[in-house]
């Protein structure tokens, strides 16, 4: 059914239906070849619970959260731990090119999620602990996250279904933007349009990406502690829209709009791409 349909059907507006999808990612749930969102007779249910709810006094977000139920968490795939020991070998000895063949024929083969999942972070975690001194380390660490950049920038994803972007950034003093560079090369492969801020994306240019036209969610990432985390995020006008990832928010107390995820799986699943 065309959005259009669904409102006449559910006793909304279509910017009602339009908006609860952006904010809460409750909506249509099916997708034409031509790329347009379609609501399936089970979406069209749980929109009229949502506005039955709502209706009732509950706000949208505990409306959206009771039809939706608790999620299962996204499943991880196991590392090729010999694999990643070679990709940390090949990265220890400064071979570019042997490292650019062992992430580019995995790449080619499995995918964004399953290739950072399963080669690239464990050859990360092999190099942190290798029982070296920095200087030896550094240059192979660098090396590999040159390598796994290089190789997403020259994979083109498919034509985005929409103009609308997930906004992808870091926290103003976060360095580490390898993470949200995986992430937007994984949601081109399934179609949606990810703007990449970088790293240590200003707090101003955060909060303007965040009022444009078409943004859709927030993803900010933190790996190491961020300076007042609460502010970070209470800037933004819509708390249900930002997914907080990385391990710095851990033990940060959020708004319970906000959603948490410390891996690409996770945060395809918050995203509604999963």
């Amino acid at each position: 059914m065309s959005i259009g349909a669904a409102a006449d059907y559910v006793g909304v507006s279509v910017e009602t239906l339009r908006a609860w999808q952006r904010r809460y990612g409750v909506g249509a749930s099916a997708v034409t070849p031509g790329g347009h969102r379609r609501y399936t007779f089970d979406d069209l249910v749980r929109l009229r619970t949502v506005r039955d709810l709502v209706e009732a006094g509950e706000s949208t977000a505990v409306a959206v959260r009771t039809v939706q139920g608790p999620r299962r968490a996204p499943v991880v795939p196991e590392p090729d731990v010999s694999a990643a020991r070679k990709l940390a070998a090949v990265c220890m000895e400064l071979d570019g090119h042997a490292a650019r063949h062992l992430v580019g024929a995995l790449l080619a083969a499995e995918g964004v999620v399953r290739t950072w999942e399963t080669l690239v972070r464990p050859a990360f975690t092999t190099l942190e602990r290798l029982p070296l001194p920095a200087a030896r380390t550094v240059g192979a660490e660098h090396l590999l996250s040159h390598v796994v950049l290089g190789t997403l920038g020259a994979r083109v994803g498919r034509e985005p279904r929409d103009r609308s972007a997930v906004v992808l950034a870091c926290a103003p003093a976060e360095q580490h933007e390898l993470p949200m560079a995986v992430l937007a090369a994984a949601l081109a492969e399934r179609a949606v349009r990810g703007t990449l801020l970088g790293s240590r994306t200003p707090a101003a240019t955060l909060l303007a990406a965040a009022g444009m036209p078409g943004s859709t969610r927030i993803v900010l990432y933190a790996h190491l502690p961020v300076d007042d985390p609460e502010g970070a995020i209470r800037m933004l006008p819509d708390p249900a829209a930002v997914i907080a990832a990385g391990p710095a928010w851990d033990a940060v107390p959020l708004d319970a709009a906000v959603r948490v995820c410390n891996d690409v799986a996770s945060c395809l699943a918050a995203i509604g791409t999963g």
